[in-house]
């Protein structure tokens, strides 16, 4: 997946957020995938609007520690579409083939710009079961959130 199309913005400008809370509906070429907040803190600014589609790794909204900093967070933001790397939210990574195998792989989806590895709390699937398009395969922990992934 080279790039995400934000479907719906599940939170409003100004809305408190936790890690953890859905933020956004994203479309891969795959499967639309709720997008967990990795911060606590407050929507400051939503870069790139729904029914646009912004590169993977992106930044996309920006979260504001405070509600008093909502207004000087967004006053900093880059341009509309923002490219910046570190995402406030990312899609995670497209399945990629592996050196030996010629079928798609499973990846560790980034879930923050900050995460460095995660951990598999659960298989949702077993080995042999029928995966589609959108069907939770594992649940990953990272330091901020446990999120879903889907096929």
């Amino acid at each position: 997946m080279k790039e995400g199309k934000i479907v719906q913005w599940t939170k409003d400008v100004g809305d408190k957020v936790s890690a953890g809370d859905v933020i956004m509906v994203v479309e891969s070429d795959k499967a639309d995938m709720d997008v967990e907040a990795f911060e606590d803190g407050f929507l400051a600014k939503i870069l790139v609007p729904e029914g646009e589609s912004a590169p993977v790794g992106s930044t996309v909204a920006l979260i504001a520690e405070t509600e008093a900093e909502i207004q000087s967070v967004a006053a900093a933001a880059p341009a509309a579409g923002g490219a910046a790397p570190a995402a406030a939210a990312a899609a995670p990574a497209d399945a990629a083939p592996a050196a030996a195998f010629d079928g798609p792989s499973i990846l560790m989806p980034a879930l923050s710009s900050t995460m460095k590895e995660g951990k598999i709390v659960q298989w949702t699937k077993d080995v042999g079961d029928k995966v589609s398009a959108g069907d939770v395969i594992m649940v990953v922990e990272s330091d901020k959130a446990d999120m879903d992934v889907e096929a």
